[in-house]
């Protein structure tokens, strides 16, 4: 039986369609005014990925920082909803039961979780407010340099002097790197970006560190996509993180794990 999980993040409406232990379909719409309006976009697009139908989805589950109601999104009356954290650490398990510490990194706020041998949340620590440890920062540095965030990654690879941020606010950083920008001669882009990633990567792993890294770390989040990031993290390891193909799928991927485990209780009491 199919059923799907709604990641109503604040940047990105997410959308898993899950039958079993495989995944069918997933979309990823920006965030508009609507969350129900593009709630029901995404799941349409996964829907039309797979081949099925609104009626084949038998259970939905939404999560994410956007709490409203989308069920006339997938057109079940009793869709439940499930704390991020929940979704973030099942998700997780899902893909990589061996991760023991799985790190989100979102648009607009982080999180290190900590897990027990099945699974569950034993610990997490979430990013304080205004602080360089999400992609917000990433979103502030493309408009300012004008470069397309998915090709910001690659772009800090190319680093040869990466410039350190010594701020850990938002606002105060992004007047640090003005001041790259406008010496004379100015900081070449790809060692402004690589400093940039690198002080998110250090925000992020005194998060990490607080609730512990008792074996594998794994890397998830849209912001996960760069690369860069993913690299400064290593750095701080000393290892190879996991790092999921789509990482931006995994908080909508567990909530389809819910729904799938709704799906077989209602079968099991029928």
């Amino acid at each position: 039986m199919a059923v799907v999980g709604i990641d109503l993040g604040s940047q990105n409406t997410k959308a898993v369609i899950l039958e079993g232990d495989e995944i069918l379909g997933g979309a990823s719409l920006e965030t508009g005014e609507s969350a129900e309006t593009e709630a029901r976009m995404a799941v349409q697009e996964a829907l039309r990925q797979t081949g099925l139908k609104r009626e084949d989805l038998k259970a939905a589950v939404a999560t994410g920082p956007l709490s409203v109601p989308v069920t006339k999104a997938v057109n079940i009356a009793d869709l439940k909803q499930r704390s991020a954290a929940s979704c973030i650490a099942t998700g997780a398990y899902f893909r990589f039961p061996q991760a023991r510490t799985v790190l989100y990194v979102g648009a607009d706020s982080s999180m290190a979780i900590r897990l027990s041998a099945d699974g569950q949340v034993e610990d997490s620590v979430k990013s304080e407010r205004c602080a360089v440890s999400s992609g917000a920062l990433l979103d502030i540095v493309s408009r300012m340099l004008e470069i397309p965030i998915e090709e910001m990654g690659a772009m800090s690879l190319q680093a040869t002097a990466p410039q350190t941020l010594s701020s850990r606010c938002v606002v105060f950083a992004e007047g640090e790197i003005l001041s790259f920008i406008h010496k004379d001669p100015p900081v070449p882009v790809p060692d402004v970006l690589a400093g940039v990633n690198q002080s998110i990567a250090n925000g992020l792993w005194s998060m990490v560190q607080k609730v512990g890294v008792p074996s594998e770390l794994l890397l998830c989040g849209g912001v996960i996509r760069n690369a860069g990031i993913v690299k400064a993290m290593e750095a701080h390891l000393g290892k190879p993180a996991l790092v999921p193909k789509h990482p931006q799928y995994v908080r909508a991927l567990g909530a389809a794990v819910f729904a799938r485990q709704m799906e077989r209780e209602a079968g099991a009491s029928c």
